[in-house]
């Protein structure tokens, strides 16, 4: 598809300044091809449109942080490759959530009621945000973003072994910490490690 713009930095430009024009345009020409490359990964024709709204989504919301210098290509597949390791990630926590609970019907999972699978996900953030700011960056960027040691260590200008170190103590500091709360080790190993 032809845009009207002559070159991509004009294009972002306008994209940058609100232009609705050219950010239709910039769906019309890759939402399709997010679209199928989503579901290429996750088989799903409704978690796969999730991703395309995402995508353009963070792009209208983060506009003004645009270069017209990277690739607005490369920027939207990294954002859909990151939707999808979310999507999968969570897709695997639930399913061993649903598993567990068929391996030991009856069991309580919490120490006074029962468990359900937003509860532990929202005992997971909360002990997240209580990592010391450092870990915390580490461990997201590891975990929610997908990054190797190596890109968290380019980054944020430490060591690999200094992120593998933060890396191995906020495991364990949320294993405790969710422990604290009456969540089962096995389950916590099954769902988030």
């Amino acid at each position: 598809m032809k845009t009207n713009y002559i070159s991509e930095e004009e294009w972002i430009l306008a994209l940058k300044e609100g232009n609705l024009l050219a950010f239709n345009e910039l769906f019309a020409r890759y939402g399709k091809r997010l679209f199928h490359f989503s579901k290429g990964y996750l088989h799903s024709s409704e978690n796969s449109e999730e991703i395309v709204q995402e995508v353009f989504l963070k792009i209208w919301d983060n506009r003004g942080e645009l270069s017209a210098q990277k690739s607005i290509e490369a920027y939207l597949f990294t954002i859909a490759r990151n939707g999808i390791l979310n999507t999968i990630r969570k897709s695997k926590s639930e399913q061993a959530y649903l598993n567990y609970a068929k391996i030991h019907p009856g069991k309580n999972i919490l120490l006074d009621e029962e468990l359900d699978f937003s509860e532990l996900e929202k005992a997971y953030h909360q002990v997240i945000d209580q990592l010391s700011p450092r870990r915390k960056e580490i461990f997201i960027l590891s975990r929610e973003q997908s990054f190797s040691n190596a890109e968290i260590a380019a980054k944020m200008g430490i060591s690999v072994k200094t992120v593998e170190n933060q890396m191995t103590s906020a495991i364990s500091e949320i294993r405790k910490n969710l422990r604290s709360l009456g969540f089962s080790g096995i389950i916590l190993f099954k769902l988030f490690f």
